[in-house]
């Protein structure tokens, strides 16, 4: 998998090091998942995946963090090449990423792309179970929205903070940094 032999990716346990987790530029996130109960309380009764990305060379310290669940994507919030392509039903059953953060020490090192890339390995799984036929993404802001894009998420025309990456377009981008060994 992308990313190894350093980088591991498990679901969180109670054998985790959470505690030593920074993230200060998102201090919410942070605290999401330092807090005692919290991300592992949320992860215990299925309220949302949390993954963890574990560094092997630094004794598996917390390097970053991403959250999955479900959501439903509404076929009129959807750019009409895509929605056109896509059975007409009311709603469609999608992926959600919704909360992702790297620990400081790993700044300026691409992790937020290893980590975006995980969570597209994660939402092609479940959709190879449930069906879902996208991944969803609420950016926090315009920067990090502009960063999205730059990792082939598209805005909704109406809602530019949201973004979505279709399976066939997480699976070739997966493909594509695989291949060119940028991960």
């Amino acid at each position: 998998m992308i990313g190894e032999p350093r980088f591991r990716q498990e679901r969180l346990g109670q054998q985790h090091d959470r505690a030593s987790f920074r993230c200060a530029r998102e201090e919410k996130l942070e605290r999401y998942l330092t807090d005692p109960g919290r991300a592992a309380r949320e992860n215990n009764r299925n309220v949302s995946a949390v993954y963890v990305l574990l560094d092997t060379s630094q004794g598996d310290r917390i390097a970053g963090c991403f959250t999955i669940s479900n959501t439903t994507l509404i076929p009129a919030r959807v750019p009409l090449d895509i929605a056109k392509k896509l059975p007409r039903y009311d709603s469609w059953g999608t992926v959600k990423l919704g909360r992702m953060a790297r620990h400081d020490e790993y700044a300026g090192l691409g992790l937020g792309s290893i980590l975006i890339v995980r969570a597209f390995s994660v939402a092609l799984s479940i959709a190879e179970q449930s069906g879902s036929l996208a991944l969803v993404v609420d950016a926090k802001n315009e920067t990090l929205a502009a960063w999205y894009v730059s990792q082939g998420l598209r805005a909704l025309p109406e809602s530019p903070l949201t973004l979505f990456i279709t399976n066939a377009q997480m699976a070739a981008f997966v493909e594509a940094l695989t291949s060119a060994g940028e991960l």
